[in-house]
């Protein structure tokens, strides 16, 4: 039922009455049955969406009782064409189909039976002996036309459509083609139906009055100690919490504040809201779970610091409860919880047996066919050759919501290649017309849902993994139904902060992220250099420029970093390091403004400082401040001029003169609409400074951690192992003796996982550690190998290991380790012995081989190393050509994440000759540098000057523009001689 949703509101939305209905197959007498029930009112919808979720569950098919006792406030209709009675139809045994028509008859409480393919004669003859067998029986018929697209010219399009679900080409005569299946007219239904079908269908429709206003669900219940109502536990829970944040201080700020901030929430019945949320975050931390310091506007809340939910004071940062629940625009309370992304199940798998199935939920999402997956998918439905559709697919980018109408309108070279060719013309026409359908469903990827009722009550749900259901509807529709959103977010650098603390805490026991100084002098410096490689928010290119301007010294200046850094806010830049550096210089809008202005220097930057304008400018009370924010973000003209007029008006009667009223207007309706949420740059400030502290403090564990985080990303790798070698922390390469799962350490020297070996994985890598934990270390290769083999561990993953250096450590050699493979394998095998059910090993069977000692071949050596790993630890020729001619051109890491310009130095590591349609010659070379791998296309005008010098193993200096999809297109191109 995931269409149903959308088609009631778009039905609604043009005066139409929607028929909801389900096509569910059921298990009747032994066979496999298609039913359509067609809901007559609510309680038929209701049954419908239990029925979908009986056979989107663990079956595919109902019972004849649950078709039964869930189609009793619907239509039934059964298929002639397609449905139990086809085959006999087909066969032409109507006797058969009086038999089965009988037999549904008598079990079946009410149904009609469909007439469809009225269009093909030879279902038109069958219909019409099928309609005599009904009336006979009493049984009435009804007209129903199968629709599988809207227009007649969509056949080829569903048919494509289907050879992409069923991986099948249009050329496969297995693959249907279905035509005459679009939406009929009433004078085409007319043209092929006996008037009273027509008329039962009249009369069907007319008899579905359901208005789909289902009863709404709420959260489940937190059960409170004592069965103590939550509107009771709730406010001792927080007089408890800010006694204890206090330290049993009472300040009357803080009292009135967290009273002010109950009242609304009673008032909104949002009691149980808070204590589910502070229930597992309590859960969280007592299993050691780092949650996040907040996120979002609830980092505003009194209540939610006073509960635990989040570790910001919101008085001590000026931040406004208003903002994240207004007491003068009812909307439901968002609080989302950011988690280490290794321990998210934890929490949600708390919830989910807390609360039980039929009560929590993931949400669905549909994955779309994108531009360049729509080429992709065609392609091969099409059959179209892989490097035709690259060549389609790298021209059309993979800018954000780039389409295959914009591409083919801006990209002249996009627009002359698929021109050029019929065939790819009607490719990319074809994928034109299918771009934006739904392609595959997925869950959300922070959200669940919680119900009070069971979720099959109020939505249908579904199977998509092995334990919890999810939603067929989407999230857009779930607030609709009382169905709340809890965010939890995995976030890697959390994981990251959470690990490197459990590391300080083997040595300083009582070490806490949350209680470190927020006045450190070392992290500033973090911050003031731009040295935020790996620091949570900080790591850009962009932001790093935008510190090196900025110089931030404090907290405040950190928060005003990441509300700045954004298109909306780029703007602002300039008058806010002018006027930091010149503060005598500030100018505000009014005097009274400088409390809220002067942290950011006079400059507004946060949403929460211009409803502070709207409260001391215009005498808006905060709520009515939110108000104008929310009117401003999502652009509501007609509400925005009565709120300017409110605006002015009340600024006026505050002694403020017309011509600055109407500028605090269009500041505060530029910075509410688009201005930065403090609450939440806050919030995360807090998770980039602990990022940046555990940098500058404890940087060996840093650097750890952060490898850790991206194996199998081998530009990142190698970005944190070039920093780590700067910094002038050595990095080991991967070894069997000694490497664990994640990176270990040994006298400030970082030892690389074997993880980080390609094709090695986790689970090889787990043995080989198993193995020498519980047998002893490995006395030598073929010692290793012997007992490898016991584990599964095959040739590929020990010729990657001797590559990527993880057997230095028996002082063969690489090259000599390669060629002794085969025969460690062949005494591997003859020293196995049967010991009951399993293998042993018995070393005194057969004489260990010597190895025949070979020269090793350094480049070969250097090649292998970087393919097996993605970049080369053991020697970097070309960090030794850079060195030696004086080259400070930006590394293939840094270039991916660029735009626009780019100039490089790289070793050209193969190129492809191409022949343009006019006959021109162009190459596409794959550079290589000590830190990665890109490809560059140069085009027909360059090429024929540099082609003689563009060669395998040639190192070259490069101006390039860079694509979309991150490949380069050559400018210029200069040979750099090896010396």
């Amino acid at each position: 039922m995931f269409g149903v949703p959308s088609f009631i509101r778009a039905c609604r939305d043009n005066g139409i009455r929607p028929i909801v209905g389900l096509e569910v197959v059921c298990s009747y007498h032994e066979t496999d049955v298609p039913f359509l029930l067609l809901a007559k009112d609510n309680l038929g919808y209701r049954h419908l969406m239990k029925l979908s979720s009986i056979v989107c569950g663990e079956r595919s098919t109902c019972t004849f009782d649950e078709l039964t006792r869930y189609s009793r406030h619907c239509f039934m209709i059964v298929y002639g064409e397609g449905g139990y009675l086809d085959s006999d139809l087909v066969s032409e045994n109507m006797a058969g189909v009086t038999e089965k028509l009988q037999m549904m008859k008598e079990e079946l409480p009410e149904f009609d039976v469909a007439l469809s393919y009225q269009d093909a004669l030879l279902w038109k003859d069958r219909n019409s002996r099928l309609k005599q067998i009904c009336q006979n029986l009493g049984i009435r018929t009804v007209a129903v036309s199968k629709i599988c697209y809207l227009n007649r010219n969509d056949a080829e399009d569903y048919r494509t459509l289907e050879g992409i679900r069923t991986q099948r080409t249009i050329l496969d005569p297995t693959l249907p083609s279905v035509r005459g299946r679009h939406l009929l007219n009433q004078q085409e239904m007319a043209s092929l139906y006996d008037l009273d079908d027509l008329a039962r269908t009249d009369e069907i429709a007319a008899g579905c009055r359901a208005d789909y206003g289902i009863e709404k669900t709420q959260l489940p219940v937190y059960e409170t100690k004592n069965g103590v109502p939550a509107e009771e536990y709730l406010p001792a829970l927080c007089a408890a919490g800010l006694k204890k944040r206090l330290n049993g201080v009472s300040i009357s700020e803080y009292t009135e504040r967290l009273q002010y901030e109950l009242s609304v929430i009673r008032k909104m019945h949002f009691e149980n809201y808070f204590l589910i949320v502070y229930d597992f975050i309590r859960y969280a931390r007592k299993e050691g779970i780092y949650i996040g310091p907040g996120r979002g506007s609830a980092a505003g809340s009194l209540v939610a610091y006073t509960l635990g939910i989040t570790q910001v004071d919101p008085l001590k940062y000026d931040l406004l409860f208003e903002r994240f629940l207004n007491p003068e625009r009812v909307s439901m309370p968002d609080i989302d919880t950011d988690i280490p992304d290794n321990r998210r199940a934890d929490v949600i798998r708390y919830v989910y047996e807390k609360y039980g199935a039929d009560h929590v939920a993931d949400i669905v999402t549909f994955g779309t066919l994108g531009a360049r997956q729509a080429i992709r998918d065609v392609a091969k439905v099409y059959g179209i050759s892989k490097r035709d559709t690259d060549l389609i697919t790298r021209l059309i980018g993979n800018r954000p919501k780039v389409t295959l109408s914009s591409a083919y309108r801006e990209n002249q070279r996009l627009r002359q290649t698929v021109d050029a060719s019929d065939k790819l013309k009607n490719l990319y026409m074809a994928a034109m017309r299918l771009e934006g359908l739904p392609r595959h469903t997925s869950t959300h990827a922070a959200g669940i849902v919680m119900s009070r009722l069971p979720l099959q009550e109020v939505v249908p749900v579904m199977n998509q993994s092995d334990s919890m259901k999810t939603t067929q509807y989407t999230m857009e529709y779930l607030e609709d139904l009382g169905l709340i959103k809890m965010d939890f977010l995995g976030l890697r650098n959390l994981t990251i902060i959470d690990d490197i603390a459990k590391k300080i805490r083997e040595t300083e026991p009582d070490f806490r992220i949350m209680d470190i100084p927020l006045d450190d002098e070392a992290t500033y410096r973090i911050f003031s250099s731009a040295d935020t490689t790996g620091v949570f928010q900080f790591e850009s290119e962009g932001m790093k420029n935008l510190l090196r301007k900025m110089n931030p010294a404090d907290f405040e200046d950190m928060t005003a970093a990441l509300a700045l850094f954004r298109p909306a806010s780029a703007e602002s830049i300039p008058q806010y390091i002018a006027n930091k550096n010149n503060p005598d210089s500030i100018v505000y809008p009014l005097p009274e403004l400088e409390p809220v202005l002067k942290s950011t220097y006079g400059v507004m930057i946060f949403q929460e400082q211009a409803m502070m304008t709207a409260r001391i400018a215009a005498g808006f009370s905060l709520g009515r401040a939110d108000v104008l924010r929310k009117a401003m973000s999502k652009k509501k003209e007609d509400e925005l001029n009565n709120l300017r007029g409110e605006f002015m008006s009340g600024c006026l009667k505050r002694g403020v003169s017309e011509q600055t009223a109407a500028l605090l207007f269009d500041l505060v309706s530029r910075f509410g609409g688009y201005g930065f949420n403090r609450s939440h740059a806050v919030a995360y400030g807090m998770v980039a400074y602990q990022s940046a502290y555990v940098k500058a403090h404890y940087p060996l564990y840093f650097y750890m951690s952060l490898i850790d985080s991206v194996i199998g990303d081998e530009y990142r790798t190698q970005e944190y192992v070039q920093e780590c070698q700067r910094r002038g922390i050595r990095i080991l390469l991967p070894d069997v003796s000694r490497s664990q799962r994640l990176c270990a350490s040994e006298k400030n020297a970082i030892i690389l996982p074997l993880s980080v070996i390609k094709q090695v994985g986790t689970h090889a890598a787990d043995e080989i550690i198993r193995e020498r934990t519980e047998n002893g270390p490995f006395l030598d290769f073929y010692d290793f190998t012997a007992r490898m083999l016991m584990h599964r561990i095959n040739r590929q993953v020990i010729e990657q290991l001797i590559d990527a250096g993880a057997l230095d450590c028996f002082g063969m050699g690489r090259r000599t380790l390669k060629a002794s493979i085969d025969e460690a394998i062949s005494y591997g095998e003859l020293i196995q012995v049967p010991d009951g059910s399993q293998m042993t090993i018995d070393l005194g069977l057969v004489s260990k081989p010597v190895p025949v000692l070979l020269k090793e071949d350094r480049e070969e050596m250097i090649e292998n190393e970087r393919r097996a790993l993605g970049f080369c630890l053991s020697e970097q020729p070309i960090a030794r050509m850079r060195e030696k001619n004086g080259i400070s051109d930006p590394t293939i890491s840094a270039i991916i994440r660029m735009q626009g310009r780019v100039s490089g130095f790289a070793l050209i590591r193969s190129v492809k000759q191409h022949r343009t349609k006019y006959g021109e010659m162009m190459a596409f070379l794959r550079l290589a540098d000590e830190t990665g791998e890109i490809d560059m296309a140069v085009m027909p005008r360059l090429y024929s000057r540099a082609a003689a010098g563009l060669l395998r193993g040639t190192y070259i200096r490069f101006n390039a523009k860079i694509s979309d999809e991150g490949s380069l297109l050559a400018e210029s191109i200069a040979i750099v001689p090896k010396k």
